[in-house]
C-alpha cells in the first residue's frame, strides 16, 4: 500500500491541483499530437446557441467527443450529420473543466461519395415515409404569374442564366432576389432564411436554384429543415438545382422539379406562350365583335333617321322666324323713334312759347337798376336813375325822367 510516507531530505511526488493537471495533460497531448487525420462516423451532432457543433465519433470499437468551433463550421465544405462517414483534420487535446478528453475538428469532408450517398438514401426514405413527397401534396402551376421570387446566390451563373431566359420569355413578370448562401455548413440555414423572407412577400412562385456540381457540393439542398420547409410553402415552389443528372431531395419536396435552373426560368414562363396566343384570340373576337355592333347601330341609326323630321328644315325655319322678328323689331323701333321725334318737337314748341326769349320778342323788355335787379314795379323806379332795358335782340342803356301813376298806354 503506497503511504505518503518521506524520509528527511527526501523529495516526494509534486503536489498539484487538479486543474493544473489537466493543464499538463492537455499541453501533452496538443506537444505530441499536434494534428491528425482522424477516420470515423458522426454518431452525434448537436449545434449550438453560440454556432458551435458537438460531435461524438466513433467506430466499431470506440467513441471520442469532438467540438466543431463556428469558425471552422462555417468554413466547412460539409455540414456534419450523423451517420456520415468523415474524415477530420482534427488536433487532439483535454477538455480542462471536465478532464474529457475531445479533439478539435479543423475541417472536414465526407468519406467518398458511398458515404453522402447513403445519408441521402435514409434520409430520402424516411421523408418518403412520412408522405412528404406524394404528389397529392403538391399545389398546382399557378398559371397567370406576376411575381417570381429567385432563391439563389447573388453571385453564381444560375443567376444570370435565369434573367437571360426570364427576360427573353417572361418580359413582364416582376423578378425579386432573395440572396443566400449555396454550399456550405450553414448554407441550409441560409436558404430557409432566404425562402421564409420570399414566403412573406406573397410571390406567384419561388424558384430555389444553383449549379451543378458533386453530391457534396449541393448537400445543401438534402437539409431535412431545408426540405420540410420546401414541401410545407404556402408558394409554388420549383427546384433547380444541379444539372440533369443531379438530385436533392429538394427536388421531390418542390412543386415542380426542374432540370437545371434555366429549366425553372423556362417552366415559369410556360403559360406566357399560351397566353400570348389566348390575348391574340380573344383581340380578335373583341374587334369583330366591336364591328358587328357598330354595323348594327348604323343600321339602327339609319332607320331613326328615315322616321325623324330632318332637324335641318327646322332649325331654317327657326333662323326664317327670328330673321321675320328682327325687321318686326327694327320696324317698330324706328316707328317709336318717329314718335318720339314728334313730342320732342311738340314739347320744344311749348317750352318756347314760356321762355322770356319768347314773350320779349311778342314786344315786351325786362328793366334792370344799375345794381343788375329786376324792377317789376314802377314805384321802384327814382326818376333821374339809369336803367337798363333788356330786349329780345339786345340791351339799352337809359335814364328815367318821371314816374307817371296810372295804366299804361294802349291798355
Amino acid at each position: 500500500m503506497a503511504v505518503f510516507q518521506t524520509t528527511e531530505g527526501e523529495q516526494g511526488p509534486p503536489l498539484v491541483s487538479v486543474s493544473a493537471l489537466n493543464r499538463m495533460v492537455g499541453q501533452m497531448l496538443s506537444q505530441r499530437l499536434p494534428l491528425i487525420r482522424l477516420q470515423a462516423e458522426i454518431g452525434q451532432c448537436t449545434r449550438a446557441a453560440s454556432g458551435h457543433c458537438y460531435l461524438l465519433l466513433k467506430d466499431d470499437q470506440a467513441s471520442l467527443r469532438a467540438v466543431m468551433f463556428r469558425r471552422e463550421l462555417l468554413g466547412s465544405a460539409v455540414e456534419p450529420i450523423e451517420g456520415l462517414a468523415v474524415e477530420a483534420l482534427a488536433a487532439p487535446g483535454l477538455y480542462e473543466p471536465k478532464g474529457e478528453f475531445q479533439v478539435r475538428i479543423l475541417a472536414l469532408k465526407p468519406q467518398g461519395q458511398g458515404s453522402l450517398f447513403e445519408v441521402f438514401q435514409r434520409l430520402r426514405a424516411r421523408l418518403e415515409a412520412e408522405g412528404l413527397f406524394l404528389a397529392e401534396r403538391k399545389k398546382p402551376f399557378p398559371g397567370l404569374l406576376r411575381r417570381v421570387a429567385l432563391v439563389t446566390s447573388a453571385q453564381a451563373a444560375a443567376l444570370r442564366d435565369m434573367l437571360i431566359t426570364l427576360q427573353r420569355l417572361g418580359p413582364r413578370l416582376e423578378l425579386c432576389l432573395y440572396p443566400c448562401l449555396v454550399q456550405g455548413a450553414t448554407a441550409p440555414q441560409s436558404i430557409r432564411n432566404a425562402l421564409h423572407r420570399a414566403e412573406l412577400d406573397q410571390p406567384d412562385a419561388v424558384i430555389l436554384a444553383r449549379g451543378g456540381g458533386s453530391l457534396e457540393d449541393l448537400w445543401a439542398f438534402n437539409d431535412e429543415a431545408l426540405v420540410r420547409a420546401v414541401a410545407h410553402c404556402p408558394v409554388y415552389t420549383i427546384s433547380g438545382v444541379g444539372h440533369e443528372t443531379d438530385t436533392s431531395l429538394v427536388d421531390f419536396a418542390a412543386d415542380h422539379r426542374a432540370a437545371t435552373p434555366t429549366a425553372a426560368a423556362t417552366w415559369v414562363c410556360r403559360g406566357e406562350e399560351e397566353n400570348h396566343k389566348r390575348l391574340i384570340s380573344l383581340s380578335i373576337l373583341l374587334r369583330r365583335g366591336i364591328d358587328q355592333r357598330l354595323r348594327t347601330a348604323q343600321q339602327q341609326l339609319d332607320l331613326a333617321g328615315g322616321s325623324l323630321p330632318n332637324p335641318r328644315h327646322r332649325v331654317m325655319a327657326w333662323a326664317r322666324r327670328l330673321e321675320q322678328g328682327q325687321m318686326n323689331f327694327h320696324r317698330a323701333l324706328r316707328s317709336r323713334l318717329r314718335d318720339a321725334e314728334r313730342d320732342l318737337q311738340a314739347l320744344e314748341q311749348q317750352l318756347e312759347g314760356f321762355s322770356p326769349l319768347g314773350v320779349l320778342a311778342r314786344g315786351y323788355c325786362l328793366a334792370y337798376d344799375v345794381n343788375g335787379e329786376l324792377i317789376s314795379r314802377a314805384q321802384e323806379l327814382d326818376p333821374g336813375g339809369e336803367l337798363r332795358l333788356q330786349f329780345a335782340d339786345s340791351l339799352a342803356l337809359t335814364k328815367v325822367i318821371s314816374v307817371i301813376s296810372g295804366k299804361p298806354p294802349g291798355h
